[in-house]
């Protein structure tokens, strides 16, 4: 099971709960659901299983998870139901802007939205996860947002150090959140082995 760590940037815990009070719950036990796998493709291919088998909507399908299985947990749904399903434009970054941009994934909770970017990639990529989420709340669409970055991808890789230079850290994210001073809600969650 996953060790997190969590920084709540302009929000709280009972702030998610006044959200629904079963959110919390899920994504902790979404989260901690995850193996330890050797590749981001792969975790992000779990979060996708799991997310989705909760009810969660989906940018895209990861290629990790591009056929009917999955050995995480006892999930039994087939990806041509999950693709039946989804409401992508829940995703949007924005309904004004034409950036085209979209969270990984969302959920709406008598109508309020929550939106997760999944962010184990480079730190470049988690400023955009964070701009997409200001730009979804100045359009007061956005409820909450949550990042999901690695608490230490050196130590977490370890086997492949050479490979994650740049990525995304709980740390490194935290830091930013305090210094750029945005004025949306967001959860960050840091996952340690």
């Amino acid at each position: 099971m996953m060790k997190l760590k969590f920084y709540y940037y302009s929000c709280s815990p009972e702030y998610v709960q006044k959200i629904d009070l079963g959110l919390y719950d899920q994504i902790i036990s979404i989260i901690s659901r995850i193996p330890k796998r050797p590749t981001q493709s792969e975790i992000n291919a779990d979060l996708f299983w799991l997310f989705t088998s909760e009810g969660w909507n989906y940018d895209n399908v990861p290629s990790g998870a591009a056929d009917d299985s999955t050995d995480v947990g006892d999930i039994n749904q087939a990806l041509d139901d999950i693709k039946k399903n989804n409401n992508r434009n829940l995703c949007l970054t924005s309904t004004t802007l034409d950036t085209r941009w979209h969270a990984d994934f969302a959920k709406s909770f008598n109508s309020k939205l929550v939106q997760i970017e999944a962010q184990f990639g480079k730190v470049e990529a988690m400023f955009k996860d964070f701009c997409g989420f200001r730009i979804a709340y100045a359009e007061r669409r956005l409820n909450l947002g949550i990042v999901i970055v690695l608490s230490d991808p050196p130590a977490y890789f370890a086997h492949r150090k050479n490979a994650i230079s740049g990525i995304a850290s709980f740390d490194i994210a935290k830091n930013t959140l305090t210094t750029i001073g945005l004025d949306c809600p967001i959860w960050l969650i840091g996952i340690d082995e």
